[in-house]
Order: C-alpha cells, then structure tokens, then sequence
C-alpha cells in the first residue's frame, strides 16, 4: 500500500476527526488542542522523556523502513526521529486535530504524513509498520493492554514498539496538596510498574527493556506548575470529579499553602515516574 493510500485509508476510518471520539477522548483532545500554540515552549519534562525514550531505540535493517509516532503532538518526536532514521517512512498520528495542524506547519515535516485518530484503535492497516514510537501519550489511554494489542497488530514480524509512560506516584505532591484543601483528587492515576509488567508479560511480544525512573522538576509555586500543565494540555482529569466548594483565589490560595509543606531550596517539587519500555515483535 502506498503512502497516499494509506493516510487516506486511515483518514476514512477515523471520519477526519477524532473529536467524534468518546466523552474522555474529546475532552483530552480538546485540552491538548488549546495547547497547541504553547506546548512546545512548556514541555520541559516531556522533552527529558523523549530524549531517553530515544536512546531505547533499536537499529533497524530497513534503510526506508516505516515508522508510526502515536500521541506525535506538535510533531516534536516525529522530526527527531526522521533525523534519526533519515531514509524512513515516517507517520505521526494523534487524537487533536489542532495539534496535527501545527505539526504539519513545520518546514522540516514536509515528508511526513499526519493522521487523526485515536492509539487505542489506530486507524492503519496491520502489519505495515517496522518501529511504532510513542512518548507519554499511553497514560491517556484506558488500558495498555489494548494498546499493546493494536501496536502488535501493526507492527510486521520483527518489528518494535518503543514507549515511555507515567506511573503510581506521578504528582504526588499536588495530589496530596488539593487532598488537604478538599479531600478530592485532581490528579490523574496511574498503575505502579508491577501491572505494568503483568500485561507485558500477558501480550505475545518480546520484552527487550523495562524500567522506571523518577523525574523531578522544581517551580517558584504551585501556580507555575498548574500553568504549566494548562499550558501542556495535559490538565484533564480521565476520572470526571465533582466540583469542589473551593473555586478561583481561595482554592489557590489554600493550595499554596498546602504545597509549601514540600516545598526546599529549590522551590516546590513535581515529580514524575515514568516507565521505559522497548518490546519486539517475534520475526
């Protein structure tokens, strides 16, 4: 299948936008979509990520070989990797329209192909791919076991699936911050490494490298780092909440102070766990 066969193939199959997706999908969509402009410039923990999600990477035979960056955003990891395997075929997909719209501006992605769609049920036909490439855009999904079944049904016999995801204990601190104030969860969960490696151990690929590591960034306050995750899109909680009595200057205010607990000589800390993976699937 050609290349202007397949992006129209997939473009089909996800009706040209995945806002039509879910109740959770539009509203993660829509949060990342009003990043667009600014997530470049904020993310500085995903830039570390993907930086060492990189250097996981496997060497691959196939000079034009063909390569998917799922969750690819404003195209950031799609450019790296084309730098990279410079011969390849590469293609980004990702659930925001506007965040595909920005990435497709880009003078270095004239090669690329950009499709809209959702990971979980990736709209590409089976067996095409060599290498499937995603930086903290799993954790957006409802089960990695689903997405490790629709990466293997991609991926042609010997191919690899390379990724980064968050696990249990990513922002504790302003989790257990916004519990003081009102005893409600403004985070998102995740599962610790030990599930982790249950479903890779449960999927038919071969497990090349896993590992965890923890990521820690440092802010003048609680608000800079609130910004930031706005200004990433990455503000949206999976698990609808009830709104809290709190609302605006108040909340914020008793946030501040509750975040101060652990706050050092380097600000107030956000940590990140985040999980490396590099699977195979059997030649």
């Amino acid at each position: 299948m050609d290349m202007t066969s397949l992006v129209s193939t997939a473009d089909a199959a996800c009706g040209g936008n995945a806002l039509q997706a879910p109740g959770c999908k539009r509203r993660i969509a829509s949060a990342f979509g009003r990043a667009a402009s600014t997530y470049d410039n904020a993310a500085r923990l995903q830039k570390q990520v993907a930086e060492q999600t990189r250097s996981c990477l496997p060497a691959l035979t196939a000079a034009d070989a063909a390569i998917l960056d799922l969750g690819c955003g404003t195209g950031l990891e799609t450019r790296a990797l084309g730098r990279r395997y410079r011969q390849a075929r590469l293609f980004g997909l990702d659930l925001s329209p506007d965040m595909l719209s920005l990435a497709q501006s880009h003078q270095q992605a004239t090669d690329c192909h950009w499709i809209c769609g959702d990971l979980e049920v990736a709209p590409l036909p089976s067996g095409y791919f060599d290498l499937v490439y995603s930086s903290l855009a799993v954790q957006w999904c409802a089960d990695l076991a689903d997405v490790l079944s629709s990466c293997y049904r991609l991926l042609s016999p010997g191919g690899w699936f390379v990724f980064s995801t968050l696990a249990a204990g990513t922002l504790h601190e302003l989790s257990t911050a916004w519990r003081l104030v009102d005893g409600r969860n403004h985070t998102n969960c995740y599962p610790p490494l030990s599930l982790h490696r249950q479903k890779l151990m449960r999927s038919r690929f071969a497990v090349h490298r896993l590992y965890q590591q923890t990521h820690r960034l440092y802010y003048p306050s609680a608000l800079h780092l609130i910004r930031e995750l706005k200004a990433l899109g990455a503000n949206t909680l999976v698990d609808d909440q009830p709104a809290s009595g709190l609302t605006g200057k108040q909340a914020m205010v008793s946030l501040e102070k509750a975040y101060r607990t652990f706050a050092g000589t380097q600000g107030v800390p956000a940590t990140w766990q985040v999980v490396y993976t590099a699977l195979r699937k059997p030649p």
